[in-house]
């Protein structure tokens, strides 16, 4: 079966290109903050509960043939019915007790969610998403677009007392009126995995 994946960053111990066999730990999004048609709708599960490390229950594992995936804010073992998609969480890599999900990686996709500009920050457009087609989920794919400066060659070093570092929200507040009404902006990456089903 094909289960869509959300990365919102980049693994890095691989970049999940088109047709690899990634083994990773997941999560289960009840609300990924992506148009219907691109997740998983009545999906009907088996679910356990996972304990702390206090022995209290603290997550559900979802578990559909060699799915595994982390469902937190619920508890209750048997068949659970979920809407959502998967996600990618670094954070659960250190976590050595859960086990892994192996799977093909089937399309990867760039998110970008279109933004108006506001008065000191970008606003995100509810609803507005784009997909573009990537062989593979290396960070340097997600950019903003359009983008407003020249490529910078790897060998680049400023001048001494030219560079200044800045929060977003300083850079947004100075160059705001150079800035276009609305820009597509890189969210991360939707992954379609093949995960063997249940036997």
């Amino acid at each position: 079966m094909l289960w869509p994946v959300l990365l919102d960053t980049a693994p890095r111990d691989t970049t999940w290109s088109l047709g690899e066999r990634v083994s990773t730990r997941l999560r289960w999004l009840d609300d990924p903050d992506l148009p219907d048609d691109l997740v998983l709708h009545q999906v009907v599960v088996p679910a356990s509960t996972l304990p702390d490390f206090h022995g209290q229950p603290w997550a559900q594992l979802i578990e559909a043939g060699d799915l595994r995936a982390v469902r937190e804010g619920e508890h209750r073992a048997g068949d659970v019915t979920l809407d959502g998609c998967l996600g990618f969480d670094a954070f659960l890599r250190i976590i050595g007790e859960l086990p892994v999900t192996v799977g093909i990686v089937r399309r990867v996709r760039v998110v970008h969610d279109l933004h108006d500009r506001g008065t000191s920050e970008w606003i995100r457009r509810p609803g507005c998403v784009r997909l573009t087609d990537v062989s593979d989920a290396c960070p340097t794919r997600l950019r903003d677009e359009p983008s407003f400066g020249e490529p910078t060659p790897d060998d680049w070093e400023p001048e001494p007392g030219t560079v200044q570092f800045m929060s977003p929200e300083e850079y947004f507040r100075l160059a705001r009126d150079h800035l276009p009404a609305e820009q597509w902006q890189a969210r991360g990456f939707l992954v379609d995995l093949e995960i063997a089903g249940p036997a």
